[in-house]
């Protein structure tokens, strides 16, 4: 029984790994998929509870800016209610990282359309976005 504590550990360790992984993972798609809701639906308030307490914001014609999340949802309200969303949808997503995923997706108004880039980092156990970009 004593030969097999050190493989019982290190299987249990191998197994908590994946499973800590697994979650991770699970919590990057989580937040993707609700930053993309929000765009489409225009709802600044559930936009910005999942970025970090701090982000970047960079929008048409201005340089970006660090915000805290209050501040960011009256800068991106202000901005969705000037171009209300028709629809938002990635166009290409780089979520192989750990230390970080990436992606970039197409907000549609009436008047046209912006690329958006988002930088999601981990911080604090969940990923948030690090940095938003809206560009013509």
């Amino acid at each position: 029984m004593k030969n097999l504590q050190p493989y019982l550990l290190s299987v249990a360790l191998s197994l908590g790994i994946i499973t800590y992984a697994l979650a991770q993972n699970q919590n990057a798609d989580a937040v993707i998929e609700k930053l993309k809701m929000s765009l489409k639906s225009g709802n600044s308030k559930e936009l910005v509870s999942g970025f970090h307490d701090m982000v970047e914001v960079t929008l048409p014609d201005q340089e970006g800016s660090n915000y805290s999340k209050t501040q960011a949802e009256f800068v991106l309200r202000d901005f969705m209610k000037k171009y209300p969303p028709v629809d938002f949808k990635y166009v290409h997503k780089v979520l192989d990282r750990e230390d970080f995923k990436f992606v970039i997706g197409e907000y549609l108004y009436n008047g046209g359309k912006y690329r958006v880039t988002m930088v999601i980092k981990p911080a604090k156990g969940v990923y948030s976005v690090d940095s938003i970009v809206f560009e013509k």
